[in-house]
């Protein structure tokens, strides 16, 4: 079975297409959210983006759950929860305390197994990124001191270098370094109205467009 993957740099510019890479209605779905991106917040304005994830993911009829990543402590611990659910959503924020807690809690050992089982992963942003080869560049628009740990390796799941809002202005100068850095290598760029859908294995990828364009 093929890895399927959602990646955009905000939300969900399409949901139908999202669901169908589950191939079942949104009712049928059971997601997972992934906050850590936002360890670095103050735990009201984090537990604030958690409802408004989950209320996102129930206005579209699909059941959704938390599943902070802080509270495994090892990767079979992990493994029998997200097993429970057909759609995983890494939401954005700071790649780095992301990728420190997929590391720690053994996420990264588990994911191709639950993906090759069916579970679907989508990323947006830092969720996007993680997903991809490497972090270099990401520094330069998010904080790697965070984290309780550094790395500037993606998970490697994709054969990109993956590189969120390109046409944001907030992140010009910083999208241009990273393109620098990784010059010669492969790359995946998203704007803002954008997502990836992998859907035929890891190598190619079709980009869809948001119907109503965000307004820059």
């Amino acid at each position: 079975m093929y890895m399927k993957f959602h990646l955009s740099s905000y939300r969900i510019p399409n949901a139908n297409e999202l669901f169908a890479l589950t191939g079942a209605e949104p009712a049928q779905n059971k997601v997972a959210i992934i906050p850590n991106a936002k360890d670095y917040y103050a735990p009201r304005a984090k537990q604030f983006k958690y409802n408004q994830t989950v209320q996102m993911f129930t206005d579209l009829g699909a059941a959704a759950e938390v599943v902070d990543l802080q509270d495994y402590e090892s990767g079979e611990q992990l493994r029998k929860k997200l097993g429970e659910f057909t759609l995983l959503w890494i939401s954005g924020g700071n790649t780095f305390c992301l990728v420190h807690e997929m590391r720690r809690s053994g996420f990264d050992t588990v994911i191709g197994d639950l993906m090759q089982n069916g579970l679907v992963y989508a990323g947006e942003s830092a969720g996007a990124v993680a997903a991809g080869t490497s972090l270099r560049g990401t520094e330069l628009a998010d904080e790697p001191e965070f984290a309780e740990s550094i790395s500037y390796d993606g998970l490697g799941l994709l054969p990109y270098c993956i590189v969120p809002h390109t046409d944001n202005l907030d992140f010009f100068d910083a999208n241009e370094a990273t393109r620098q850095m990784h010059a010669g290598q492969p790359m995946l760029e998203l704007t803002d109205n954008q997502a990836a859908l992998f859907e035929n294995g890891n190598q190619t990828y079709r980009i869809i467009e948001r119907e109503a364009p965000l307004e820059q």
